[in-house]
């Protein structure tokens, strides 16, 4: 069950990405634990009625406990950007390299196919933005892997 079911949040707001947090650590109890806070505090850090913040250590303790995401997401959004994680690649960066320009190169052809008739189409864009999210992974795992970044 989520985090204060009955408790209104809006979407993107510090209290609605903290209970997120919570929940992807495993509720309250386990983020007390971890966070070396009471439950009681935790909930409050949760709260839209109440005033305290959860302090970014804590934040990043869980995170990183509950391998989530949700705080590099929020922060490349504020930030201008996206996040998306690098999949680590055992391939030779020659073959990532040749691999991500395939990929690019199809995805222009199909960008370019998509745009013919003037509009993209639902089942178009879904189809587009997934190729373009596997696109970017690629290069990205290339980059990490020249940068010596990832193994």
């Amino acid at each position: 069950m989520p985090f204060h079911p009955t408790k209104s949040r809006d979407y993107g707001t510090t209290k609605e990405l903290v209970a997120r947090i919570i929940d992807e650590c495993g509720g309250v109890k386990s983020a007390a634990f971890l966070g070396g806070r009471a439950a009681s505090q935790v909930y409050a850090y949760a709260d839209p009625a109440v005033d305290a913040q959860m302090p970014l250590d804590i934040a990043m303790r869980l995170s990183v406990a509950s391998k989530s995401s949700t705080l590099a997401h929020h922060v490349a959004a504020i930030s201008g950007g996206v996040f998306m994680p690098v999949n680590p690649h055992t391939d030779p960066l020659a073959d990532l390299s040749a691999k991500s320009a395939k990929e690019h190169g199809q995805l222009m052809g199909s960008l370019i196919e998509a745009l013919q008739d003037g509009e993209i189409c639902a089942r178009e864009k879904a189809d587009l933005l997934a190729r373009i999210d596997q696109s970017v992974r690629t290069l990205v795992s290339a980059r990490a892997k020249l940068a010596g970044d990832v193994a």
